[in-house]
C-alpha cells in the first residue's frame, strides 16, 4: 500500500485542544497501573481495533498455522530451553511429530492471510527429567478469552524452510551436494522458537475455512490441545534468542483429519530432511497470554472478596523511608507487610456491582527495618472499590486505599513515636487496581496492588540510638498481594 504524506494545519483553538489532549494522555500514561499482571492485553489478533488507536491488530502477530502429522524417528538431540515458565532446562528431542504450514484462515466474515508465507515449523517431541508444576494462565485470541490449565511440555517448534519436493531421506542422501544446495529452502530468520505445552483439554465448536499449500477446505475446530510459549534454545554452543516474547500460539484439533501423504523437503537448524505430511491435525492461532498468580479466593455470587483476614500486601517497588541519610549515617528505611493480627476485624459493605467498602481495625503493618529490627504497628483503614460485573470471567477494576493510619505502641526502646499516615482521605493519594480471573475450578485468581503515598513521623526515645532526633518522611511505595507465582525449577 502506498503511503501519502498527511499535512495538517491548526488554528489557535484547535492547537489548544490538541495540546490539552496530549497532556491528558501523558498524565493517564504516567498514572496507569503499570505492572498489573492480571490486566489482559487490550489488542489481540481478531480483525478489530481493540485499543482504539485506529489501527486493526496493531503490534500483534496474526499468522495462523495448520499442522500435519509427521511420524519421523531421529537420533536424539540435546537442547537447553528457557521460557516464561522454565529456567534453563535440559531437554531431549526424540521424534518429529508435526509440520506446521502457514495458513489462510476465514472465520466470522474475516480473512487472515499469512504475513510470512516462508515461515514453517517442525514440532519435535521433547523429554525432560525435570518435573513441571501445572499452572493456570489466561488466554485471548479470536476464538475465546478464558483461563486454561497448562500441564506439561510436549513439543519444540523450530523455524523451518519447506519446499514441496518429493525426495525421501534415503534418496536425498545420495544427491550431489550442488543439487542439494540448489533444492534446499532457506531457514527463515528473525523468528521465534516455541515450547508447546499440553493443556487440560476442553471441547470446542467453531467452523473455519482454511487454505494452505496442500488444501482449501472447511474444517470444524473441536478441542483445545496445546499452548506454545516463545522459548530460548541453546544447542551446540549457540543461543537462539526469543524474537518476540508476546507472540504465543494456541493449537486446537480440527476435523476432518484429511489424509495427505505429501512428501516435502524441510530445512531447520538441525538439518535437511525429506518428510511425509500424513494427515491434518491442528489449527494454531496467534494468542495473547497473561500470567496468573497463585493467589485465589472462593467464588462468592459470581465474584470474589477483595480483602479479608487472609489478605497480605508486601512492598514490591520502593521502601518506606523513616530517616533520611546524613553525612554520618545511612538513614533508616523499611520493608512493609500489611497483614492481619489476632484481633483484626474486617467489615465489608456495599455491593460488587455498585462499589464496595472494606474497613479494617487492628491490622498489623510489619516494618522490617534496615537496622535489623522488626516492628509491628497496629493500623486501621479503609479500602474502596469501583463497581465490577459479577459473573464476568475477568473483572478488572480500580481500588483506593482511602485511609491507613497507625502507630507503634508505647515502650519501644528506639522510638517514643513512630506513626504512619496514608491514603486519599488525608490528601495522600493511594490508588490501586484489582483483577479477578475465574479459574477452571470455579475459584478466582486475585491480582491486586496499591501505590500508597505515606507520611511517617518519628521521635527518638531517650537513651536509644535515635535519642534527640525527630522528623517526618514522605514517599510512595507499591504494595501488592503477597500471593505470587511459585519459583520455577532451578531458581
Amino acid at each position: 500500500m502506498d503511503h501519502v504524506p498527511l499535512r495538517i494545519s491548526f488554528g489557535a483553538k484547535e492547537l489548544f485542544v490538541v495540546c490539552a489532549v496530549l497532556v491528558l494522555s501523558l498524565f493517564a500514561i504516567s498514572y496507569a497501573p503499570v505492572g498489573a499482571q492480571g490486566v489482559p492485553s487490550s489488542e489481540i489478533c481478531n480483525g478489530k481495533d481493540d485499543d482504539g488507536d485506529g489501527v486493526v491488530d496493531n503490534g500483534v502477530n496474526c499468522d495462523h498455522y495448520l499442522s500435519y502429522l509427521i511420524d519421523k524417528s531421529i537420533n536424539p538431540i540435546n537442547v537447553v530451553l528457557r521460557d516464561q515458565f522454565l529456567s534453563p532446562t535440559d531437554f531431549t528431542l526424540t521424534l518429529i511429530e508435526r509440520l506446521l504450514n502457514p495458513v489462510r484462515k476465514q472465520h466470522a466474515g474475516m480473512i487472515f492471510n499469512p504475513r510470512r508465507p516462508d515461515l514453517h515449523y517442525l514440532a519435535y517431541r521433547v523429554q525432560t527429567q525435570v518435573p513441571f508444576t501445572p499452572r493456570p494462565v489466561f488466554i485471548q485470541n479470536q476464538f475465546e478469552q478464558r483461563t486454561i490449565l497448562v500441564t506439561k511440555p510436549r513439543y519444540l517448534l523450530t523455524p523451518t524452510g519447506k519446499k514441496k519436493i518429493g525426495i525421501p531421506d534415503d534418496k536425498l542422501s545420495h544427491l550431489p551436494q550442488k543439487a542439494i544446495a540448489f533444492l534446499v529452502p532457506q531457514i527463515p530468520q528473525n523468528a521465534n522458537h516455541y515450547l508447546c505445552y499440553d493443556v487440560e483439554q476442553y471441547d470446542f465448536a467453531k467452523g473455519v475455512l482454511l487454505r494452505d499449500q496442500f488444501q482449501n477446505k472447511q474444517f470444524e475446530v473441536i478441542k483445545a490441545r496445546y499452548l506454545c510459549n516463545p522459548v530460548e534454545k541453546r544447542h551446540d554452543g549457540k543461543v537462539y534468542s526469543i524474537v518476540d516474547e508476546k507472540n504465543h500460539l494456541m493449537c486446537y484439533e480440527v476435523i476432518p483429519h484429511n489424509p495427505m501423504n505429501r512428501l516435502v523437503l524441510t530445512h531447520d537448524q538441525f538439518g535437511v530432511k525429506g518428510l511425509k505430511a500424513v494427515r491434518t491435525e491442528e489449527l494454531c492461532l496467534p494468542t495473547v497470554k497473561t500470567h496468573l498468580h497463585a493467589c485465589t479466593q472462593p467464588d462468592s455470587d459470581g465474584t470474589a472478596v477483595v480483602f479479608d483476614e487472609g489478605t497480605k500486601y508486601q512492598n514490591t517497588e520502593g521502601h518506606f523511608g523513616i530517616m533520611p541519610p546524613t553525612p554520618t549515617s545511612t538513614g533508616l528505611v523499611a520493608d512493609g507487610l500489611l497483614m492481619s493480627g489476632p484481633d483484626t476485624v474486617v467489615r465489608r459493605s456495599g455491593t460488587p456491582a455498585g462499589g464496595e467498602t472494606y474497613t479494617f481495625d487492628t491490622e498489623m503493618l510489619q516494618l522490617s527495618l534496615s537496622s535489623g529490627r522488626v516492628l509491628n504497628l497496629p493500623v486501621n483503614g479503609q479500602i474502596n472499590t469501583q463497581p465490577r460485573a459479577p459473573g464476568d470471567p475477568v473483572q478488572s477494576f480500580d481500588t483506593d486505599m482511602f485511609r491507613l493510619q497507625g502507630q507503634l505502641p508505647p515502650g519501644d526502646p528506639d522510638f517514643d513515636l513512630l506513626r504512619i499516615t496514608a491514603g486519599t482521605e488525608f490528601g495522600l493519594p493511594s490508588p490501586g487496581h484489582t483483577t479477578l480471573t475465574r479459574l477452571p475450578d470455579g475459584n478466582w485468581n486475585v491480582d491486586s496492588f496499591f501505590d500508597i503515598t505515606y507520611r511517617i513521623d518519628f521521635v527518638g526515645a531517650p537513651g536509644g540510638p535515635f535519642a534527640g532526633q525527630s522528623g517526618s518522611e514522605a514517599g510512595t511505595v507499591r504494595m501488592a498481594d503477597q500471593c505470587q507465582e511459585k519459583p520455577e525449577q532451578g531458581e
